[in-house]
């Protein structure tokens, strides 16, 4: 496989340490959860790419005390603790979403090599990620490339961060890092402090602290260590639906298509066999051995502004995670990616609303294309 990895679970690793973290939602509240987004969700993935994308919405709710939780959080729970309150491998579950992200690996590969075909599909035909909607797009393989290209560094922060100084936009950002969860706990601190807070500051003195660990393994705290993500800088935040918009008014479906599968990447990582920024391992990757990509940096940050969500319109800018882009609603039998898609091809498209916001889409698109006028980039 071509990329790297930095950080390896250990083989029947268990959450050890379950009984004495704080809160930690019980099983049940987990399994209830779970068990009502089966029943009234559909997702247009396989069943078992379904599963793996539901477990990682129930962690969420959890955090958020949505669904059946009911307004009781409990923020340090994580996808290791829902998947054994499901009765699951940690390492089955972790290995299967590490093979979604390996088939779009292989996909670009194959596209490099000019043996990829017109379609978005693994060596068996199926759709990557599961989703089986992919299989009847023709794509023009390059532009695929670019918007991997180009998803995979949108949410780079440094480069976000540059945007900010640039435009005055403030966005924030943050990175993914190796966070020692039992030095986070006696620090006072939880999962939604570290990825909701202001923390560049105080990046050196985590590392300092061990609450940041640059070297996670072979010392024996590979049960405490977890990837988490930690928010440098607080804004507004990026909205993936707009992130494919953009891709596709700059450019065309298929790097719309591209900024998509970066973002299920990025999605999908958080819970895999072996950690790392692998949206963002791919993009250079292709940025190194695509000669023909003519992208740069300056298109990159055009990405970056027109995927920002501006500080006082969140009310108007949806940020569908991969769930709500891939979940159907029943009605009109569409979901919001391929009404995404539909809008860019100029196509007919069915009323709908997007991300937990619940923001129509006809309202969303309507805001997208006055803010392509605004792009100072």
């Amino acid at each position: 496989m071509a990329h790297k990895h930095k950080h390896h679970r250990k083989k029947g690793s268990k959450s050890r340490h379950r009984g004495r973290r704080p809160h930690i939602s019980p099983d049940e509240l987990i399994r209830e959860d779970f068990q009502r987004m089966l029943y009234t969700m559909r997702l247009r993935t396989t069943e078992q790419a379904a599963d793996n994308i539901l477990m990682q919405s129930c962690e969420g709710h959890a955090q958020m005390g949505h669904g059946a939780f009911a307004g009781r959080r409990f923020p340090n729970t994580e996808m290791e603790d829902i998947v054994e309150a499901l009765g699951r491998s940690p390492r089955l579950v972790a290995q299967q979403r590490q093979g979604l992200i390996d088939e779009v690996f292989s996909w670009v590969d194959r596209a490099l090599a000019g043996d990829s075909g017109a379609t978005l599909v693994n060596e068996d035909g199926e759709g990557l990620i599961g989703c089986g909607l992919l299989r009847h797009i023709e794509v023009n393989p390059p532009d695929v490339l670019r918007g991997i290209y180009l998803g995979g560094l949108r949410d780079d922060s440094e480069l976000r961060h540059q945007v900010e100084r640039n435009t005055g936009l403030r966005i924030g950002g943050g990175t993914c890092r190796f966070v020692d969860t039992e030095v986070m706990h006696e620090m006072g601190m939880d999962g939604d402090h570290l990825a909701r807070g202001n923390h560049a500051d105080q990046i050196e003195v985590y590392k300092r602290e061990g609450l940041i660990v640059e070297d996670p393994g072979g010392d024996g705290r590979d049960d405490r260590i977890r990837y988490m993500y930690i928010r440098d800088r607080v804004g507004g935040g990026a909205s993936d639906d707009a992130a494919i918009l953009a891709a596709g008014k700059l450019y065309n479906l298929s790097v719309a298509l591209g900024a998509f599968l970066a973002d299920a990447i990025d999605t999908l990582e958080k819970f895999v066999v072996e950690y790392a920024d692998q949206d963002d391992d791919l993009a250079r990757r292709i940025e190194r051995d695509f000669p023909d990509l003519n992208l740069n940096i300056e298109d990159v940050s055009r990405m970056i502004w027109l995927n920002a969500v501006p500080p006082e319109q969140t009310d108007r800018v949806p940020d569908s995670s991969l769930r709500h882009l891939l979940e159907i609603a029943r009605d009109t039998d569409q979901n919001a990616l391929e009404s995404h898609l539909a809008y860019l091809q100029g196509h007919r498209y069915s009323p709908m609303t997007l991300g937990h916001q619940d923001i129509p889409n006809t309202d969303f698109y309507q805001w997208f294309e006055a803010r392509m006028g605004e792009c100072p980039i």
